[in-house]
C-alpha cells in the first residue's frame, strides 16, 4: 500500500501510539481502584498497571477475551491467597460496566452529531440481552450441581461488589476510565493526522465506531478488514469528504499493525517481567528446602 509507505507524518504517529499506551495506563488504574474495593489483600499498583497492558497486547492478537485471560492469569499470581483467579473476572466484569456507560454516553454525543453506526438498535440489544440470559441461566445450572463453580461464582460476585457502591465508584473507577477515554480520542486524531485524513470530532467517533464492529469478528486479524471496510463505506458521507478507499484501509490496517506490533512486543517484555518475579521466590523456597535437607542428611 503506498500510502503506508508514503507520505506518512512519523511524529503525529509516534504521539498517536504514545497517547495509546497512557490510555492503557489509564484503563489500567481504573481496573487496580476495582480490585482495591474487593480484594482483601489487593495488588500493587503497577503490577495490576502491568497487566492490563499485557492483557491488550495480547488482545491485539488474539481477542478481548483473550486479553482479559492473560491479565488475570498474571495478575493472580502476584496476590496471595486462592479463588484469585474468579475474584479478579468479577473485577473485569465490573470495570466494564463503566466503560459501557461511558460507551453510550460517547455514542450519544456521536447520535447528536450525525455520526452513528448504522444498525438497528433494537435488534442488537436483544441479541445482548438472548447472550447475556443463556450464559446466566447456563452458570445457574452448572454452578447447582457442583460445589466448586458455587465457589467460583461466588468469588465472581465478591469482585463485581465494586458496583453495589455506585458513589464510590464514581468517584475513584470513572475518571480514569473517562480520562482513557479521552487519550484513546486524542491517539486517534493523531493517527487521522499522520495518515494525511481529516482529523475532526466525526472522524474519530467514525474511526471509534469501525473499530468496535470490527470486533464483532473474535479473531483480531479478521476483525481489522471488517472494520477497515466499515470505515471506507462510510467515512465520505459522514464527514462530507471524498477519500480514496486504498487510503482508508491504509490508514486503518497500517494503525491496526503498528498498534498490533507496539502492543505483542511490551506484552511479551511484561508477561517475561512477571514472570522472572515470581520465579524469584519459588528460587529462594527451593534453595532454602535444599539447605534444610543436606542439612537434616548430614547429621550422624
Amino acid at each position: 500500500m503506498p500510502y503506508v509507505l508514503m507520505g506518512l507524518s512519523p511524529g503525529w504517529l509516534a504521539l498517536g501510539v504514545v497517547l495509546h499506551l497512557l490510555n492503557q495506563v489509564a484503563r489500567g488504574r481504573g481496573w487496580c481502584a476495582v480490585i482495591r474495593r474487593t480484594s482483601e489483600a489487593p495488588p500493587r499498583t503497577r503490577d495490576a498497571v502491568a497487566a492490563w497492558v499485557a492483557g491488550a497486547g495480547a488482545g491485539g492478537i488474539v481477542s478481548a477475551r483473550g486479553g482479559d485471560a492473560v491479565r488475570v492469569l498474571l495478575l493472580a499470581r502476584r496476590m496471595p491467597g486462592r479463588g484469585n483467579r474468579a475474584l479478579l473476572t468479577g473485577t473485569l466484569v465490573a470495570e466494564a460496566a463503566g466503560e459501557t456507560a461511558l460507551g453510550l454516553g460517547l455514542l450519544a454525543l456521536a447520535l447528536a452529531i450525525g455520526v452513528g453506526p448504522d444498525v438497528s438498535p433494537g435488534a442488537q440489544t436483544g441479541l445482548i440481552a438472548a447472550a447475556a440470559l443463556l450464559t446466566v441461566t447456563g452458570a445457574v445450572l452448572i454452578g447447582r450441581r457442583h460445589a466448586k463453580t458455587r465457589r467460583f461464582i461466588a468469588r465472581v460476585k465478591t469482585g463485581c461488589s465494586a458496583l453495589k457502591s455506585p458513589r464510590a465508584y464514581a468517584r475513584h473507577v470513572l475518571p480514569w476510565q473517562l480520562l482513557s477515554r479521552v487519550l484513546r480520542l486524542a491517539a486517534l486524531g493523531c493517527f487521522l493526522a499522520a495518515f494525511h485524513l481529516p482529523a475532526t470530532l466525526a472522524a474519530v467517533l467514525l474511526v471509534t465506531f469501525a473499530q468496535c464492529s470490527g470486533r464483532i469478528v473474535p479473531f483480531s486479524p479478521a476483525s481489522v478488514g471488517t472494520g477497515a471496510a466499515i470505515l471506507a463505506a462510510t467515512f465520505g458521507p459522514v464527514t462530507g469528504q471524498h477519500v480514496p478507499a486504498a487510503q482508508l484501509a491504509a490508514f486503518f490496517v497500517g494503525t491496526s499493525t503498528v498498534l498490533t506490533v507496539v502492543g505483542t512486543a511490551l506484552a511479551l517484555v511484561l508477561c517475561a517481567t512477571q514472570a522472572s518475579a515470581n520465579a524469584g521466590p519459588r528460587l529462594v523456597r527451593v534453595g532454602r528446602f535444599a539447605r534444610i535437607r543436606t542439612a537434616i542428611t548430614a547429621k550422624p
